[in-house]
């Protein structure tokens, strides 16, 4: 049986090309995500970064521009293969432009359950965090440089 997966809901309050750059060049990634040194939004590019003290191995399974981007989310050195995916959805609203993001993180259960860093409640804090303030504290202008995900 599967686990139920992490899945963040947010409202932006910009259009959806500005989330879809967000989440698909490096320029960006540098003041709201991770430290990657390379992003190209293409099924099967590769690309790794640290989150704390853990390497992120990271592989894209899906494109499709402005509407949907995943990849696979895994840890070298640990067991366990995970799908991030964001779903983006233009909001019907004639005074601001509004994008809504569903993250929806996948197969969480499959990393090592005696570590607390790979608990569902880990997963759903840090992503929280990510979509929720960082994220859209760059999205929307109130980004600050300590805003960025360590």
């Amino acid at each position: 049986m599967s686990a139920k997966p992490v899945e963040i809901v947010e409202i932006f309050d910009v259009s959806i090309e500005k989330v879809w750059n967000a989440l698909t060049t490096k320029a960006a990634f540098d003041k709201w995500y991770f430290d990657i040194k390379k992003f190209v939004p293409e099924v099967g590019f590769e690309f790794e970064f640290y989150g704390g003290s853990y390497l992120h191995h990271c592989k894209i399974v899906e494109v499709e521009p402005t509407k949907l981007l995943a990849y696979t989310w895994k840890y070298p050195v640990y067991e366990g293969n995970s799908v991030v995916t964001f779903i983006l959805d233009e909001l019907t609203d004639e005074i601001v432009p509004q994008t809504k993001l569903t993250l929806i993180h996948e197969g969480i259960e499959t990393f090592p359950p005696d570590d607390k860093n790979f608990s569902r409640e880990s997963f759903e804090a840090g992503w929280t965090e990510i979509i929720r303030i960082s994220l859209k504290n760059y999205l929307e202008g109130n980004y600050e440089a300590d805003s960025k995900v360590e």
